[in-house]
């Protein structure tokens, strides 16, 4: 339900959007574990081409966007349901992201095991720029030597910034957890 409204200057694009229905399905690449996923990676080099003048765009958005539990994850890494209430605002040229999405019930797969979600939200409150805030907490039970372990696994910050914590019950070292 969106309608373009303003001035022929500065349109806004505004009104509400409900997903029905969205699917990620795309395959994702750990490369080094958990090290490749906490490293980082920078911003990327802006890309080139027209000065801004050329391309600008005067167009605006005050968009709510609404997805009711509609929003599946299904690849190699994760199976996971979620709803979000974001808005979208900003302009065409900087468009900004704003609310919070939140995992309703979900299984990551990592380093062999699998982890049962149970709790995640991804929170957006970056004035200046689009930047995801995560915060996904995940258990599992393991066996090894005899013995049974309750793991935790804890990511949060930024996806340049991602702070993974593990613990396990009964403790044990970080790098006994990890092997």
């Amino acid at each position: 339900d969106l309608a373009l409204v303003g001035s022929f200057s500065a349109p806004i694009v505004k009104g509400t959007v409900t997903v029905k229905s969205a699917i990620y399905d795309r395959r994702l690449d750990m490369g080094s574990g958990l090290f490749g996923l906490v490293g980082g990676g920078g911003d990327k080099p802006a890309e080139e081409g027209p000065p801004a003048a050329e391309r600008s765009l005067p167009l605006g958005f005050d968009v709510r966007i609404v997805v009711p539990s509609t929003l599946r994850v299904e690849n190699n890494l994760a199976q996971i349901v979620a709803s979000a209430d974001l808005s979208l605002r900003g302009t065409y040229e900087r468009p900004l992201l704003f609310g919070r999405g939140e995992v309703e019930r979900g299984r990551v797969f990592f380093e062999g095991r699998q982890y049962i979600v149970t709790y995640g939200t991804i929170d957006f409150v970056n004035p200046t720029k689009i930047e995801p805030s995560l915060d996904v907490r995940a258990e599992t039970r393991v066996r090894a030597a005899g013995q049974t372990y309750d793991i935790d696994l804890r990511l949060s910050g930024t996806l340049s910034r991602l702070d993974p914590q593990l613990t396990s019950d009964p403790p044990l070292p970080p790098v006994d957890i990890l092997s």
